[in-house]
């Protein structure tokens, strides 16, 4: 039974690779199965939200957030009396506790998967609330009940052996993966993309697909990008992939650095479209992520067989190996400048990096290896 929060990308999958290998799900989804993120927890917005201090507003979203968690459980109690599952297999949210509470009180055993240490996250991106505390314990107690916990990170691990003491033999490092059934190609796409890039058969197009958030680190390649074009290698276009709160901003940097085309913005894009994105590309950049994450992108490049450049933070670390898989650079301008060089001038080198990326991910970073690795520790 899995019993996620929201239908992730992460869960969808899971669920999926359990069911190819003919084991029944039964999903129980907070807010329905139609309900994107966390939309189903939110409470109204009103005109004076603006008025009130938002360590308050975060405090009354925290408290809607429990009164809901507890009508889940009551929900998953009667479902469990009725299907009597096997198991629970849970994807954890924030402050939510309803999967493994119905778990101990009908004596299912429980596991789950535990992708961010949700109240640093909730603080750091949203603020805290009076609720932080309990939301640190709720954490705890969820570890400490699981027979298994999935992280999708050594680093996510670490941080939750240090606060739920004994905990380190039963956490399980899953990283993300893609689904290479997923991927469809339309060759027709892929030479329009690159024909509304100016970009020839010499050319080379560097690329980014997510979110425009600072913290991705589009703005690095942006101006890295900006470097080398100052440089001379003007066989060079990019492509950015995707929509946010700063792409405005980045637009208009464009703008002024006179480099309008050289460089194509896409906004938002369908996800069943994104690949014939990458396969326009022929060097990928993540500049930046977080230190706990797992990023999807890079196993959606390396299957694509795309040279990637990508953070050297310890979740990267955990599935690429610097020089081998691609470059793995710090958050700095001149290393970004110095990889893309690499990679731009010796281009024989980038695709032996990329095609052994590539088997890596073909071989141990698909979804179902994900639902294998993770039956296998159920067991």
């Amino acid at each position: 039974m899995a019993a996620p929060s929201g239908p992730g990308t992460h869960i969808r999958e899971v669920i999926r690779g359990f069911e190819n290998s003919g084991h029944e799900v039964i999903r129980f989804i907070a807010g329905g199965e139609h309900i994107e993120g966390n939309q189903a927890i939110q409470i109204k917005q009103r005109a004076w939200k603006k008025f009130i201090p938002e360590y308050i507003w975060q405090s009354l979203k925290d408290y809607s957030l429990l009164r809901l968690d507890r009508q889940l459980q009551q929900q998953l109690e009667a479902l469990i009396a009725k299907e009597k599952p096997d198991v629970i297999y849970e994807r954890a949210y924030y402050l939510m506790g309803a999967g493994y509470r119905a778990a101990q009180s009908t004596n299912t055993p429980y596991f789950c998967e535990i992708n961010a240490p949700y109240p640093e996250e909730k603080s750091e991106m949203n603020g805290t609330s009076i609720f932080h505390r309990r939301s640190e314990l709720n954490e705890k107690s969820q570890v400490e009940a699981t027979r298994k916990t999935f992280v999708v990170s050594t680093a996510l691990k670490q941080y939750l052996t240090d606060r739920v003491k004994g905990s380190e033999n039963k956490i399980i490092v899953t990283p993300n993966a893609v689904n290479p059934a997923n991927i469809h190609i339309q060759s027709e796409k892929v030479a329009a993309i690159r024909k509304k890039l100016n970009a020839g058969a010499q050319d080379l197009v560097v690329g980014f697909v997510g979110s425009i958030f600072p913290y991705h680190g589009v703005d690095l390649l942006i101006s890295a990008f900006s470097t080398l074009v100052k440089k001379g290698q003007n066989n060079l276009r990019l492509l950015i992939v995707g929509d946010g709160e700063i792409l405005g901003q980045l637009k208009t940097t464009v703008k002024q650095s006179g480099l309008e085309h050289m460089v194509l913005f896409t906004g938002n894009v369908p996800h069943r479209e994104v690949y014939d994105y990458i396969e326009a590309m022929d060097i990928t950049v993540m500049a930046r992520s977080n230190w706990y994450g797992s990023p999807v992108k890079i196993f959606e490049y390396g299957v694509m067989n795309k040279g990637i450049i990508a953070p050297d933070v310890v979740p990267v670390r955990d599935v690429m190996k610097h020089g081998e898989d691609g470059l793995l650079i710090p958050d700095d301008e001149s290393a970004l400048v110095d990889a893309l060089t690499f990679m731009t001038e010796d281009m024989s080198s980038t695709k032996a990096m990329a095609q052994h990326f590539c088997n890596q991910v073909k071989q141990h970073h698909t979804w179902q290896h994900v639902s294998d690795k993770i039956l296998e520790a159920m067991k």
